[in-house]
């Protein structure tokens, strides 16, 4: 299973700038030519451990152990590739000791079974815990591993988050291997390679840097690869653990975009972005990553021109609605009255004024409501999802208006509120410290406060740079040529002409 898992063997080496593995630099222990020694060493390291299987056998008058991680390998297939093979084996009349007896073993008995030789313990443990097994001779400084990996792994769904109505129905799951195979399978040229190493000192996790040579920048790889390889952590399980290390700074909004998606990242990576895949996650990232990212998706590109710009606007009003929407309504509310038509103006006194508290408190009460009804709905068991839902339509509806808490209108700005920041799913976390800030902005200043707030982000945004490319491109600086896919979604024959050129702000550098 999983055939082209003996990469792994090469991974090692692959690290060697930053953790010194394979320079002269980085000790590790050769395998012994004394089985007991090897051993004694295998025993040592995994001491106390539930799931390490050993088995000593009799081969030809050698004694041998065989040793491999319980559930991690398919034991069917050892059984039938490696150790009925070993019991049938007959030795060659004159076939001398050495290495002609060991390489008859090799070529010969086990020629059938995906195989390598491995000729130091730290690795040797190391592609045991990945799902090898190991087979060691007495008197034979070497082992063989066998690529017999058996453990389950979740089959190819459809993702979770980046839906889409006329795309692929695939994403990513937490097998790295398929994952590269899938990206493989949409993007049939040499120029895509794909970079592996090992991070964590503890879990030893793979993690795979994909790039299109030619679309990608030097320097931008140059970069992403440095930081990879300084990466200095125990334990890594999630690519979001290792995204903070990309980022340019601190920042509101992140240099780093992410996907499940295979054909999203590969699109990414024809603009010459770089991605970063972590073994035992579906979630990959990839960078640089700019502010007009997030109001694009694959359906913006399967279907017509106008209706692709359509949902784009769409997209841009939802999140400035999420953001500002609060705020304004506090400001309005509380300092500029004279804005509001005469009847409107009568319909919201006439709600507000049996409720005890001020707007901006209603604000920021509903807010901090709904947040928390949206963690639990994240966290709860499925079974209790629609109990919740009842409890939170009534609590935030029905009973916040009934007993006088929370005016009419508030539940109506919290619930478009609501709707909208769902729109654009990679920017909730930033519009909800903005959609706060408004708040406490609009109710101490009104619109002045909003003004002053909007000008605060807007020199943050537009201050900050991804791998030296501005977040806020092609925007700011402005690039009319760029635009055709960023607010708006020109027709293909314009789109194509994007290969003409030899820079583009959206992020595609070509050489």
């Amino acid at each position: 299973m999983l055939k082209d898992w003996w990469t792994k063997i090469n991974i090692w080496r692959q690290t060697q700038a930053a953790k010194g593995i394979g320079d002269q630099t980085q000790t590790y222990t050769p395998v012994y030519a004394s089985l007991t020694d090897n051993m004694v060493y295998f025993n040592g390291s995994l001491a106390d451990t539930a799931d390490y299987v050993h088995k000593k056998l009799v081969f030809c008058g050698h004694p041998c152990e065989m040793m491999y991680i319980d559930n991690m390998v398919d034991k069917m297939v050892l059984s039938e590739s490696v150790l009925v093979p070993l019991a049938k084996a007959e030795r060659p009349a004159g076939l001398a000791e050495g290495e002609p007896f060991y390489t008859w073993v090799r070529d010969y008995v086990l020629s059938s079974t995906d195989q390598r030789e491995v000729f130091n313990l730290e690795e040797l443990l190391w592609l045991m815990m990945s799902g090898f097994a190991v087979l060691l001779i007495d008197g034979y400084p070497k082992a063989m591993v066998f690529g017999l990996q058996g453990f389950k792994i979740r089959g190819i769904d459809e993702p979770n988050i980046d839906r889409v109505l006329r795309g692929s129905r695939e994403g990513f799951v937490e097998a790295l291997r398929i994952n590269i195979m899938m990206m493989r399978r949409r993007m049939k040229t040499t120029n895509l390679k794909f970079e592996t190493y090992v991070l964590g000192r503890e879990s030893k996790t793979e993690v795979c840097l994909a790039y299109i040579k030619g679309a990608v920048a030097d320097s931008v790889l140059s970069k992403i690869r440095d930081r990879l390889q300084h990466i200095d952590m125990e334990t890594v399980l999630a690519s979001g653990m290792i995204q903070p290390f990309f980022e340019e700074k601190i920042t509101l909004f992140s240099t780093v975009g992410y996907t499940e998606r295979p054909d999203t990242l590969c699109a990414k990576l024809s603009e010459g972005r770089v991605g970063i895949l972590v073994d035992g996650t579906p979630m990959a990232i990839f960078a640089p990553h700019l502010f007009a990212d997030n109001f694009t998706s694959v359906d913006d590109y399967a279907t017509s021109f106008y209706y692709g710009t359509f949902t784009r606007i769409l997209k841009y009003l939802s999140f400035y609605i999420s953001v500002f929407l609060p705020g304004m309504y506090v400001a309005v509310g509380s300092f500029h009255q004279e804005l509001l038509p005469t009847q409107l103006l009568f319909t919201l006194a006439q709600s507000e004024q049996n409720t005890p508290f001020s707007l901006v408190f209603e604000a920021l009460f509903m807010q901090v409501i709904y947040e928390v009804l949206r963690e639990a709905g994240l966290r709860a068991p499925r079974q209790l999802g629609s109990a919740l839902n009842i409890v939170g339509a009534f609590l935030i509806g029905q009973a916040a208006v009934s007993a006088g808490l929370i005016g009419a209108p508030m539940v109506i700005v919290v619930s478009l509120t609501a709707t909208t920041s769902l729109v654009v799913p990679t920017l909730y976390e930033p519009s909800i410290i903005m959609r706060f800030a408004f708040i406490l902005l609009a109710g101490m200043a009104g619109f002045y406060g909003i003004v002053i707030g909007s000008s605060f982000f807007l020199v943050m945004m537009c201050g900050n740079k991804a791998y030296d490319i501005p977040y806020m491109a092609p925007l700011a600086p402005f690039d009319l040529f760029a635009v055709r896919d960023t607010i708006f979604r020109a027709p293909w024959n314009v789109l194509n002409r994007k290969a003409h050129r030899a820079q583009d702000y959206t992020g595609s550098n070509t050489q």
